[in-house]
């Protein structure tokens, strides 16, 4: 009997159960007083979705953003309230694909400016934050467990047992700066960053 071969070139593709939203940031290194530090944002408590956390500048890739890069520095112009001019992109990091459904293409820029004007809705508060003090505090390791739930129509299609509960944990690294935590996607993103630079230098 003959094989069918006809897909035997087609190239690998990923199936993701997930349904992602694409999303870009900027690690923004910045010159404070003779010493070089990455700037950071304290979300607005206005906001819906994790407000109050630390992030880096970014948000979703627009359909009028040419590439993953220009809704970086787009998100970073707006959310700071700096020019274009003001930011200069460096190299990318390695991407993240969240556990809540989000995958993150980060990218390594210089800001040549320390004048903002924050945009309030979105931004409480600008942190910077020097290097070396994250060279001398690396992350701390933690776990978090997702717990899968099925709906009313996933239950009556499978009938399952009610101790039927599926969990499984993932790892958040978290770094202390003074009385702030940076946790979740940003601290992962901020931990590669960290060790490529060590690689680098």
């Amino acid at each position: 009997m003959k094989r069918n071969t006809s897909g035997k070139n087609r190239p690998v593709c990923s199936i993701s159960i997930l349904q992602t939203i694409p999303c870009a940031v900027l690690v923004p290194l910045v010159w404070k007083d003779g010493e070089e530090c990455i700037l950071l944002e304290v979300r607005s408590k206005q906001l819906t979705w994790q407000p109050h956390d630390i992030c880096f500048p970014g948000g979703k890739i627009e359909s009028l953003d040419i590439s993953p890069e220009a809704a970086a520095v787009r998100e970073t112009s707006e959310e700071l309230g700096i020019s274009l001019e003001h930011i200069h992109i460096e190299r990318p990091l390695d991407y993240v694909e969240s556990p809540i459904g989000v995958t993150v293409y980060p990218f390594v820029a210089h800001v040549d400016t320390l004048v903002w004007q924050p945009n309030k809705e979105e931004v409480e508060e600008i942190l910077v934050v020097p290097i070396s003090v994250l060279m001398q505090n690396p992350p701390q390791v933690a776990t978090f467990y997702l717990q899968g739930r099925p709906d009313q129509q996933a239950q009556e299609i499978l009938q399952l047992p009610d101790e039927w509960q599926p969990r499984t944990s993932y790892y958040v690294k978290i770094f202390t700066y003074k009385e702030y935590k940076i946790w979740g996607i940003t601290a992962y993103i901020l931990d590669n960053f960290m060790v490529s630079r060590a690689i680098i230098t």
